[in-house]
């Protein structure tokens, strides 16, 4: 089975301000991905708009097989350097990984990288050299399965700055904070949100300047499929759940009238003995060769929120908890959604849940997207 290295990312935005000033690109190709984390001097709109351009450039150039010095000049020759400082306005940190665990590690004026396996984070050391006056650090290794990388932007290093920590967290610090808790890491998105929860604490919740985790673990290529929605012409049905279960990977229903149809097509029972977790998610349901089966919107929406609220959401083992959970641990998703009519929802008056399915089907296609997850949706 290939391997994979699956990304997750997190960020705290500087106190007083309304958009992030760093920004992380992610481009999966066939045989790699490319993560590229930008840090734009200072904060504010004119720093997001620097980091994001900075990001967009260096991934979409490296994704094409052009080289680190062309990458550079062109970032030299496009972006400004601040008359005051002297300082160029965009720093970056680029990771290709490739399938194999090669990894290439590309940087420019960002913070040290550090690798995580069994437990123990060490810096990744890198060799210099200057490009178009910029001196460049690069390091080539290979991850083992399970080992974890590390980048962060500044804001990391100087969490609890003249605060909590004279001279802030700082590397060592860093790496101290994570040894504590390192056993509770279990996927990319862990540890990019348990680096943005150290950070909030040392900030005394407020940050003094724009903080990004993005962490990458290499692990065997993990599918999931969800289906949700009855088709929109009922003689698909059959052919919805004929494709549903040829699907490799995990197996998730999103919906109660989806659940029927795939029990009714496949002769199979819906066991609805779970009691609810909480008050806002329906309870989950267990059906034979399926992982998981819950609710359908209520659910989608709230797995999205849960989403959208980390690294601060409250795990649990409610649908919405473990449907994420799912999603986070998968690198490519497969929507099989029914455009159908659902009688549920037209018996309580609530039709507009059909648009509904759809724009959240989207938005999530959106997020994994952005995680470097390859996401494709089929429908019925």
């Amino acid at each position: 089975m290939a391997y994979t290295g699956e990304v997750g990312f997190a960020q705290l935005i500087k106190y007083g301000e309304v958009t992030c000033g760093d920004a992380v690109e992610v481009i999966r190709n066939e045989d790699n991905v490319v993560i590229v984390l930008s840090d734009g001097l200072g904060s504010g709109v004119k720093a997001n708009i620097l980091s994001n351009l900075t990001a967009k450039i260096a991934s979409k150039m490296i994704s094409s097989n052009i080289s680190i010095e062309d990458v550079v000049e062109t970032l030299v020759q496009t972006l400004p350097t601040c008359s005051v400082r002297g300082l160029a306005y965009s720093t970056f940190s680029i990771l290709r990984i490739y399938d194999d665990g090669i990894v290439h590690l590309m940087d420019f004026d960002g913070i040290k990288v550090l690798r995580i396996y069994k437990n123990v984070v060490k810096v990744v050391k890198t060799a210099s050299f200057e490009i178009a006056g910029r001196k460049i650090n690069e390091a080539f290794f290979r991850m083992r399965e399970g080992e974890l990388l590390l980048v962060v932007s500044d804001g990391v290093v100087e969490a609890g700055l003249g605060l909590t920590l004279p001279m802030g967290l700082g590397v060592n610090g860093l790496i101290k904070a994570l040894e504590k808790d390192i056993r509770q890491i279990k996927n990319a998105q862990d540890l990019a949100n348990q680096v943005i929860e150290i950070c909030q604490t040392y900030y005394l919740q407020e940050p003094g300047d724009d903080t990004t985790a993005v962490a990458v673990r290499l692990k065997k290529a993990k599918h999931t499929t969800i289906m949700t929605g009855p088709a929109k012409n009922k003689q698909d049905d059959s052919i919805m759940i004929e494709q549903f279960l040829a699907q490799e990977g995990a197996k998730i229903i999103c919906g109660g009238t989806t659940a029927q149809i795939f029990a009714r097509e496949t002769n199979r029972t819906i066991c609805k003995d779970f009691e609810p977790i909480n008050d806002k998610i329906p309870p989950i349901s267990a059906i034979e060769g399926v992982d998981l089966v819950t609710e359908g919107i209520i659910t989608l929406t709230e797995a999205l929120n849960y989403f959208d609220q980390m690294p601060q959401r409250q795990k649990g083992d409610d649908g919405a908890n473990l449907l994420l959970d799912q999603l986070l641990e998968s690198d490519t998703v497969t929507f099989i959604l029914g455009l159908g009519e659902n009688l549920a929802y037209k018996e309580m008056q609530m039709s507009i849940m059909l648009n509904l399915r759809e724009v959240v089907i989207n938005r999530w296609q959106k997020r994994l997207t952005a995680l470097g997850k390859t996401v494709r949706i089929i429908t019925y």
